[in-house]
Order: C-alpha cells, then sequence, then structure tokens
C-alpha cells in the first residue's frame, strides 16, 4: 500500500469521525467530505466560512478546531520539557 493510499484512509476515516461527533444534517456532511477531499484538512479548518452549511455546524467545526489546537499546543509544550 502506498503512502498516499493511506493518508487518504486516514483522512478518510478523520472526516467520518468528524461528521458523526459533530452531528452534521446528511447535505452538510457531503459538502464538508467534499471540501476537505478538494481542500485538504488545514485549509478546510482555515475556510470554515466559506463552506455552504448551517452557522451552527459551522460552529460545532469552530469549537473542534478549538479543541485541536488546544491539544497541539499541550503536546508541542511537552515536547519541549516545559
Amino acid at each position: 500500500m502506498t503512502r498516499q493510499m493511506v493518508q487518504n484512509i486516514k483522512q478518510d476515516k478523520v472526516i467520518e469521525l468528524m461528521c458523526e461527533v459533530l452531528d452534521f444534517a446528511e447535505e452538510s456532511e457531503q459538502k464538508v467530505i467534499g471540501a476537505v477531499n478538494q481542500m485538504g484538512l488545514p485549509m478546510f479548518f482555515a475556510s470554515i466560512d466559506a463552506l455552504d452549511i448551517e452557522d451552527i455546524e459551522k460552529e460545532r467545526i469552530r469549537a473542534l478546531k478549538e479543541v485541536i489546537d488546544t491539544k497541539a499546543k499541550a503536546i508541542e509544550k511537552m515536547k519541549g520539557g516545559q
């Protein structure tokens, strides 16, 4: 299995879990999946406002991004020995 295939499988699982946890409407889920596949996860999170989904769903994505960012900072601090 190539490295790119593994990355795609991992990304698909992340998208699937995100949509399930954030309880998106079916239509919104398809839009989110399409956006992530087109842009990739980092750009997706940078383009939340451009998504054609309900505002409450955008807020859920922002909340998830905040959790991810907070965890990433905590991990970075641990790696730095602080």
